[in-house]
């Protein structure tokens, strides 16, 4: 079934109104039943990407025979390798489909998980480490451009942002699971962080395989559900056409096929002057996220909090971080402000990194355990926002290209954050978390540089570019009809 697309009119009228609690309730479906099970996938995308931090509290980097040093090699790889493979993979992503590849990525990204239990060297350590990343590149700008399907660009910014929710809801969980999985320690002849690993990439398996028996090609692949048919779809017919109408007039450039591919021209994003403010607020704002999630439960430990306890607190901040996100990210969608939240986001962790750094030495513990939750509560809260505000200032076919330049800038911020803690800065790691805090500060700046430009450069959206070649079209022939009478 294809979605048909109607001619409505703009007016008040009775069947102006059918079609927006249509879409309505549309909106909703797709929300619980896509949206969330995205949510899903990205939680295990992150349990699969962090959880190194938790083996470290256990034993691993002893029995691996791992330097700090070459946990920074490892991390510093992962970064190479999702950074080399996040285009690729978006253009096959929107080749093949989203909803065939992203259960694919995840499905692979679990198994590398489950072989991490049988690390035992450090050229193990470091190839599984890029392995992972080839098998994560992608994900995340793929499913944010795949969402853009089913929703306005108003309403993009707060299903952003509960996408990289997805970060602090794996922070909140993985503490917890961690917490479990480490105490098994000696069963069956495993370490704690073999069992955090094996169970975790297990999980993510069966979840890449339900994913793929779920989500639909798009809106008109919605109305069939991939296993119940039309038994069980996620949207009716009615749904999806009220959707695709109001999808549609937002930006009309959904409504070509010929966006379904990436092509050479839709590379001009990365020559025009937009994408670059948004992913150099994006890498400026990311180089703390690498060091802190690694070694966040490590310091949580050298404050004194003893044993498995370091990584239930690290959940702490998380939760937080959940919290400010979508608080920030519902307001945005509300009033239609980006840029003074993403400023306003950049503010708070520069708060708990200078909280970190600048109290003396001998301060008590819990004052900078404060600091670390401010940190994580603040740390990527507006990266959701920050997609958005990108995303609604370019063109469709652009997205993806657009996408993936945002989230790469992210993870070429890990190549600084990898190496800026050291070992000679232990415990308190005063000069990394000054270094985190000027950057975090300077992204802050650049969100306001941008809604300047934004303000003062003239913008031509695809409708005024429209407009634009009709009367260019307009004035030809005008021009040529003249011409002939002159020549009579």
């Amino acid at each position: 079934m294809g979605v048909n697309v109607h001619e409505h009119e703009d007016g008040h009228g009775h069947g102006h109104t059918d079609d927006t609690k249509l879409a309505l309730k549309g909106r909703l479906r797709v929300d619980l039943l896509v949206v969330s099970c995205l949510i899903v996938m990205f939680v295990f995308l992150q349990f699969d990407r962090t959880s190194l931090g938790n083996a470290l509290t256990d034993n691993f980097s002893t029995v691996a025979g791992l330097s700090q040093a070459d946990i920074n090699l490892g991390q510093t790889l992962f970064t190479l390798g999702m950074v080399l493979f996040e285009i690729p993979s978006n253009v096959a992503i929107k080749r093949i489909g989203a909803h065939r590849l992203l259960p694919i990525l995840m499905f692979c990204w679990g198994t590398v998980t489950w072989c991490q239990m049988f690390i035992r060297s450090r050229p193990s350590f470091l190839a599984l480490r890029f392995l992972l990343a080839m098998c994560e590149a992608g994900f995340i700008p793929g499913a944010a451009f795949y969402l853009g399907q089913f929703f306005t660009r108003r309403d993009m910014a707060f299903r952003y942002t509960l996408l990289w929710a997805a970060n602090s809801i794996a922070g909140a969980l993985a503490g917890v699971l961690a917490l479990g999985l480490l105490s098994l320690n000696g069963r069956g002849g495993l370490h704690g962080w073999q069992w955090l690993w094996l169970i975790e990439g297990v999980l993510t398996c069966a979840v890449a395989v339900a994913a793929a028996l779920h989500l639909p090609s798009g809106l008109a692949g919605a109305t069939r559900h991939p296993l119940f048919g039309r038994r069980l779809p996620i949207l009716t017919e009615a749904q999806a056409e009220a959707i695709h109408e109001r999808v549609t007039r937002d930006d009309p450039t959904k409504a070509s096929q010929r966006s379904r591919r990436v092509r050479g021209v839709d590379f001009d994003v990365l020559v025009g002057w937009k994408v670059w403010g948004h992913c150099l607020m994006a890498f400026l704002s990311s180089i703390m996220f690498t060091p802190v999630n690694t070694y966040a439960p490590s310091i949580i430990k050298s404050l004194g909090f003893r044993g498995y306890s370091a990584n239930g607190l690290n959940s702490v901040g998380s939760v937080l971080a959940l919290v400010v996100s979508l608080s920030l990210s519902f307001t945005s969608d509300r009033v239609g402000e980006r840029a003074l939240l993403v400023f306003v986001g950049f503010c708070v962790p520069a708060v708990g990194l200078l909280w970190l750094a600048l109290p003396p030495d001998g301060v008590h513990a819990g004052v900078l355990y404060a600091g670390l939750v401010i940190v994580q509560g603040g740390m990527g809260c507006v990266q959701g926002i920050n997609a958005a505000w990108l995303s609604e200032n370019i063109e469709e076919r652009q997205r993806p290209v657009g996408l993936a330049a945002y989230v790469m800038a992210i993870q070429l911020a890990s190549f600084v954050g990898s190496n800026i803690f050291t070992a000679r800065d232990k415990p308190r790691y005063k000069r990394p978390f000054l270094i985190c805090a000027g950057c975090v500060l300077a992204a802050a700046v650049v969100a306001l540089v941008w809604k300047a430009l934004y303000r003062l450069v003239p913008q031509r959206t695809h409708a005024g570019r429209q407009a634009a070649d009709e009367a260019a079209e307009e004035r030809k022939q005008a021009s040529q009809q003249q011409q002939q009478l002159q020549e009579l």
